[in-house]
């Protein structure tokens, strides 16, 4: 009994935590928080504020690993199946931040799942260290995405992807760095987010094959994803600018560059010396057929942007066409903002906030206001005792000291 309810204790925690790192079902916020300047998505997306549910998982790891339950399996599915729904959103948005939001929403689950099909020491502990080094490698992409987005928007002064355009010969700088940060985000080596992807990988397929095979599904995806948006940005079709589009200020594309440095250097960094889940030192290694396997989809997740964004064409037009439903399923982003907004509207406002308000104002309000309606008619009623005449205070006096003899010499006599 108590070890269940510890159990359950632990899911509630962690979706505590999952509300703040922006996993489903509890995501909605993150896309909408891109409407604020793009430096401080960067900082969001980048800092513990979006990854605080990891932290706090990782922070508690040793009592889930403790507790009997399956508060470790919830973990890992939730993180598999965030990462998922994130990066099928992804393939069709048409802003640029929304699109790196989703993105954000899925390499999360991504840490999550690595969390949840961990152990505790030695190479069982191989998820745990996983899911902190992507934790740390994703900041240095990922700030560089939506730095180099902010520099995008600069340039164009517009999210949405329909408006840019063959932007890499107008902002050279922001688009190597650029490419830099699509390359490492697709776990393309060796860039650093190969090698703490690989680790999640190889901790996924030695604990659950299904989660290991949808965190396989979802790197090609995310390698499609980020392409698209990278095409789509600087190659794709040659716009005709009003005004010719210039590279960002020295002030905005030297963090550009040294993120781009980062992005490219820090996986070779011996992270499981420093960082397990108890706290012993362990080796970091390769494995070369899951590391192949997860490049060749990534290439081919590439390859397939390259083809339908590279060049101006008809195909993904017709590839939405043909899908109809599902695309505009996963353009409306399933319509769980919808469903939330109703639930808010029907359930919360006018069956519990609107009676809630009701007896507020009727109840609360109506008894301090009756009050203060008594207390009002009681001072107009009392009002001219105090006249300010000192001839009706003596007068007042006398009486009441005739009064009071009287009462007091009748009381005498009995």
């Amino acid at each position: 009994m108590g070890a269940s309810v510890l159990t359950w204790a632990l899911v509630l925690i962690f979706m505590g935590g999952a509300g703040k790192s922006a996993m489903f079902p509890l995501h909605i916020w993150l896309p909408d928080a891109m409407e604020g300047p793009t430096p401080v998505s960067a900082l969001i997306h980048a800092a513990t504020m979006v990854v605080a549910g990891v932290y706090l998982v990782a922070r508690l790891f040793p009592v889930y690993h403790l507790s009997d339950g399956p508060a470790l399996d919830i973990v890992a599915w939730t993180g598999a199946i965030t990462s998922l729904f994130a990066a099928v959103i992804a393939l069709t948005q048409e802003d640029i931040k929304r699109v790196l939001a989703y993105s954000t929403m899925s390499q999360i689950g991504y840490m999550m799942l690595a969390l949840g099909v961990s152990g505790y020491s030695g190479e069982e502990g191989l998820g745990f260290t996983a899911s902190m080094f992507h934790l740390f490698t994703h900041a240095m992409f990922k700030a560089l995405l939506f730095l180099g987005a902010g520099a995008v928007i600069h340039a164009v002064h517009s999210n949405v992807m329909g408006d840019m355009g063959g932007l890499r010969r107008y902002l050279p700088i922001t688009h190597g760095t650029f490419l830099v940060a699509c390359l490492a985000i697709a776990g393309i080596p060796p860039f650093a987010g190969f090698f703490s992807k690989d680790e999640i990988l190889a901790a996924a397929l030695h604990h659950n094959p299904a989660i290991y095979g949808i965190a396989l599904l979802v790197a090609g995806m995310t390698a499609l994803y980020m392409f698209r948006l990278y095409f789509r940005v600087f190659w794709g079709e040659d716009r005709q600018y009003h005004h010719a589009p210039h590279e960002a200020p020295a002030v905005m594309w030297a963090p550009l560059m040294l993120l781009a440095v980062l992005s490219a250097v820090c996986g070779f960094i011996p992270f499981g010396q420093y960082v397990t889940a108890d706290r012993l030192p362990a080796g970091s290694h390769l494995d070369i057929t899951i590391a192949l396997t997860a490049s060749a989809i990534s290439v081919a997740g590439i390859l397939a942007a390259m083809a339908l964004y590279r060049k101006p064409s008809e195909r993904p037009a017709q590839i939405a066409d043909s899908l109809s439903g599902l695309y505009r399923l996963a353009y409306r982003k399933f319509y769980i903002d919808e469903i939330y907004l109703a639930v808010t509207k029907n359930v919360l406002f006018k069956g519990i906030a609107w009676p809630a308000a009701w007896f507020d104002r009727h109840v609360v309000d109506g008894s301090m206001n009756g009050i203060a309606w008594v207390t009002t008619r009681v001072a107009r009623a009392i009002k001219g005792i105090q006249s300010g005449q000192v001839q009706q205070y003596a007068l007042s006096f006398v009486m009441g000291a005739v009064a009071l003899a009287a009462l007091f010499i009748y009381w005498m006599k009995r």
